[in-house]
């Protein structure tokens, strides 16, 4: 096994490579060594650092690790913070040299095991800044300290938070190549996330398999880890069959698009889906008024008519299988326009209801309507039945239909 970014991390280092200013600041040795720099002088402050003689059972590990993980070259000082009971293990690269800080009595917990696999994660922070020509790691500073601005869109948050968390999984798979297994992986992350003095990492696989059998959408929303249950089935899904296990492992930490967790990536998606629907339901000349058109301008400033929109059964799939939030969301869009002009009267209304029909968006529709107009379930059929009537009393060519 070998060990290679994940899909994910070279998304995100695309996207911000192309936005060459940016990235070029935080390329830039002087930025980075400055960002880095007074964390260091706040380490020592703030910790023991362990002596390499008196504390030779973790330099061993440290020497273990960095050989499987071929690090040899890589100066690493380990440390104890002080004034702290959480349990953790964090590291800082700076100046090409590798600080470890244990938190809380997380060494005293675990075996020998479970140590080895805890520094072998660090290090593989280290190892994943390594790849691409430390492409990785820059984006990781870039997209950390965009999401750390209180002025930042939430998109942006999201998606530092799923960086974050797929690179736990690739340091999880680290710690694997380096004890040459996945129980002590499994068992010392349990162990810092619970204080256990024992666990066993069988039954946690088993529970973590019962977890997602009850539910298929399960997905992580932790702030800096993925659930313990999640990582679990990502290193077994990983070690069982690496070639495979990305798509599996994707599924499991993004799920099903939520409105409320767009990253960049995805809030791109629903902007494109959201174009798509407008010039889907505006395709018909009757629609295209002053008032229709502004509002559509309103929602993208470079909408255009596309004459040659058609419905296809894809379009109307990714609608009927999306969450119920992006669901409500297209929703409350369709009924924006459809009550917009006035003096297009019911005709915009009844091809609302059509449309929202054809694209498997029925159920959110009409409730959306029912909830927003006050109406009784009475009252909306009536509603429904009269504004279809008056569409279907257009006369529409064939080049406005949206039906292949």
């Amino acid at each position: 096994m070998t060990l290679t970014a994940l899909s994910y991390h070279i998304r995100v280092r695309d996207h911000f490579k192309r936005q060459t200013k940016t990235w070029d600041f935080f390329a830039a040795p002087k930025n980075k060594d400055g960002q880095l720099q007074e964390f260091k002088t706040e380490l020592l402050k703030n910790t023991y650092k362990f002596d390499e003689t008196a504390d030779n059972h973790i330099y061993e590990k440290v020497n273990i690790a960095k050989e499987k993980l071929g690090l040899q070259q890589l100066p690493v000082t380990v440390y104890q913070a002080q004034f702290t009971d959480e349990l953790n293990a964090s590291i800082v690269f700076i100046n090409n040299e590798a600080h470890i800080v244990f938190s809380g009595r997380i060494t005293q917990l675990m075996n020998e095991e479970e140590l080895l696999a805890i520094i072998a994660h660090e290090l593989t922070h280290i190892k994943l800044y390594n790849l691409l020509n430390n492409d990785l790691e820059i984006a990781d500073r870039i997209i950390t300290s965009i999401a750390n601005n209180y002025n930042s869109d939430a998109a942006y948050y999201e998606t530092a938070r799923l960086y974050k968390l797929y690179t736990e999984i690739f340091c999880d798979r680290g710690a694997c190549l380096v004890t040459g297994q996945t129980d002590a992986v499994i068992t010392s992350l349990v162990k810092a996330a619970t204080g256990l003095d024992k666990v066993n990492a069988d039954s946690y696989i088993k529970q973590a398999e019962e977890i997602f059998a009850a539910d298929t959408v399960t997905k992580t929303a932790a702030l800096s880890h993925p659930e313990n249950f999640i990582r679990a089935r990502a290193i077994q899904l990983w070690h069982n069959n690496p070639e495979t296990a990305e798509e599996d492992i994707i599924k499991i930490i993004e799920g099903v698009t939520n409105i409320d967790q767009l990253n960049i990536f995805k809030q791109k998606e629903l902007s494109d889906l959201t174009k798509e629907f407008l010039q889907l339901y505006l395709k018909p000349k009757w629609f295209r008024s002053s008032v229709v058109t502004n509002l559509a301008k309103q929602y993208f400033t470079d909408f255009s008519w596309k004459e040659d929109a058609l419905l296809l059964h894809h379009f109307a799939e990714k609608i009927n299988n999306a969450h119920s939030s992006i669901k409500n969301y297209l929703s409350y869009v369709l009924l924006d326009f459809a009550m917009a002009d006035t003096s297009l009267e019911e005709v915009p209304q009844g091809w609302a209801f059509q449309f929202a029909e054809d694209v498997q968006l029925k159920e959110a529709f009409d409730a959306a309507v029912k909830k927003e107009l006050q109406l009784s379930d009475k009252k909306l059929q009536q509603l429904k039945q009269k504004t279809l009537a008056a569409y279907y009393s257009v006369k529409e060519n064939e080049a406005e239909q949206i039906y292949e």
